[in-house]
């Protein structure tokens, strides 16, 4: 047998690498064999399936956790430390193009690629696991990478990075979150200017009335004066009869979709004007004399 000068671990008599840390011990001489035992094992050998299933449902919690197989089980560090890095990578593009793309498709395709790379993690474990076993030398990555030839410090320095970088894109998307839900309660709620007297829906006085299910924005106002208001959802927004003598309003949605956007003028229970679209980002403007 074969004793790995780094680890101690007990090798196979033709074994190339430690089945424990990696390590090349194709140079190192062979013990003298001792007698057999009636209860005698084979030792260092790795049950195939633990580190995989422990990357897979790491890499389901978080993509940068699909490498912790690799480290918890198979004691493979650096290795653990480049899937590592390439997970938390991932999980930042996924929030900035939350934020900033604004699109289930690019989501969904992100998120696929997420789930790809964990599945591979967890298929890397497996072969190591076999390597090891066999003696073997580990298995490269895609691209014939070889994490165990990288040095701790370039390993450890890529995976403090790619951290770095998912910690940032993390906050931004949890900001962008909060952002959003004060705007949306502040701009639903408040009085925009001294013109609207009630977010209520009234069959009285002068009302501009939207219906759509989703956010749009609206400018409001006559030749002289204008006012933006911003909204979610249907809303009723009431003035004052005697500020205008003419009464016109743009709104727009403000999401790419095909819900149905409705703007009507209403006096006194009497629809002065209406109009409707369905388009993506679609701009209905009405008008009216009073």
């Amino acid at each position: 047998m074969k004793f790995c000068p780094k680890c101690g671990s007990q090798n196979k008599d033709e074994a190339k690498f430690c089945v424990d840390c990696g390590t090349e011990i194709g140079n190192i001489t062979v013990a003298e064999p001792q007698a057999d035992t009636a209860d005698s094992k084979p030792t260092g050998q790795k049950n195939k399936w633990i580190a995989p299933i422990l990357n897979f449902i790491g890499g389901m919690l978080i993509y940068g956790l699909s490498g912790i197989g690799h480290a918890l089980y198979l004691r493979l560090y650096k290795r653990a430390a480049i899937f590592a890095a390439i997970g938390f990578l991932l999980s930042a593009i996924f929030f900035v193009l939350f934020i900033f793309a604004d699109s289930f498709a690019l989501t969904a395709i992100t998120t696929l690629i997420g789930i790809a790379f964990t599945l591979y993690a967890a298929y890397d474990a497996y072969k190591c696991s076999e390597a090891m076993n066999e003696g073997r030398e580990l298995p490269a990555l895609i691209g014939g990478i070889r994490p165990e030839s990288l040095s701790t410090g370039m390993a450890v320095g890529a995976l403090a990075i790619s951290l770095i970088v998912m910690i940032v894109a993390f906050g931004a998307f949890a900001s962008s979150l909060i952002i959003n839900d004060i705007s949306t309660a502040s701009v639903t709620d408040r009085i925009i200017s001294n013109d609207v007297t009630s977010s209520a829906d009234s069959d009285s006085g002068l009302i501009i009335k939207i219906t759509c299910p989703s956010e749009w924005s609206m400018s409001y106002g006559d030749s002289e004066d204008s006012t933006t208001y911003k909204g979610t959802g249907d809303e009723t927004i009431e003035l004052s009869k005697t500020r205008y003598d003419v009464l016109a309003a743009a709104v727009q949605k403000t999401k790419a979709n095909s819900d149905k956007l409705k703007v009507e003028i209403i006096k006194d229970g009497k629809v002065l004007d209406s109009d409707s679209t369905t388009k993506e980002y679609g701009v209905v403007t009405v008008s009216a004399t009073l």
